[in-house]
């Protein structure tokens, strides 16, 4: 996959568009409107400070990941909506934004993890809503299966593999949402599998320390 050697504009790009989709999802309740005004500001205030920087160092995960992760977690928001938000961190971890070498990654995976396990969102119709589920565990498997994957906590991971659990067994669902929850679950256990040796050496010292 290419990736720009500039993030910024990868991140600018995603604001336009999730900006776009409130303005046309908005449907004049009171309720909603001050919710998607917040939203508007918070994405307004990530475009200014976008336009501040040079280079995506110059800004905390928490800043630009916070905008999308408040849109996936509204209550107020339709389906479109945290759909695209939804859609916008799964291409943030596709080309690498998260750095997992840096201190301040561990909290960003911590507020994805939280903010895409507790998705909110108004529903349009069966088959819409079944898009926006696919896209909740296409963002799961990426950041589980991703170099910052393995900064989550226990807490975190169970939390994750949970969503994909409830997907799988629910009944209401398409074979294929079912089926698709149930391979994101499939490699998420292979990549806990794969890492035992890991959590052995790590047991081991702190056997040792003991």
């Amino acid at each position: 996959m290419y990736v720009p050697e500039n993030h910024i504009y990868i991140i600018a790009g995603e604001v336009s568009v999730i900006t776009a989709a409130l303005r046309r999802s908005s449907s004049g309740q009171s309720n909603q409107a001050e919710e998607h005004e917040a939203l508007t500001r918070s994405f307004s205030n990530l475009k200014d400070a976008l336009g501040r920087s040079t280079d995506i160092s110059d800004i905390e995960p928490s800043v630009y990941f916070g905008p999308f992760l408040e849109a996936i977690r509204s209550d107020d928001t339709s389906g479109i909506v945290t759909g695209q938000a939804l859609a916008s961190v799964n291409k943030f971890l596709s080309y690498g934004l998260l750095d997992h070498r840096l201190e301040s990654s561990a909290s960003a995976a911590e507020s994805i993890a939280d903010a895409v396990t507790h998705a909110r969102f108004m529903g349009i119709d069966p088959a819409s809503d079944e898009v926006v589920l696919m896209k909740i565990l296409l963002v799961l498997r990426s950041l589980f299966l991703s170099h910052v994957g393995a900064l989550l906590s226990n807490e975190s991971v169970c939390e994750m593999m949970q969503s994909c659990i409830r997907i799988c067994f629910e009944t209401r669902l398409s074979e294929l949402l079912r089926k698709s929850a149930e391979q994101a679950l499939m490699d998420m256990v292979q990549l806990l599998f794969s890492r035992l040796p890991q959590f052995s050496e790590v047991a081991k010292g702190v056997v040792q320390r003991s």
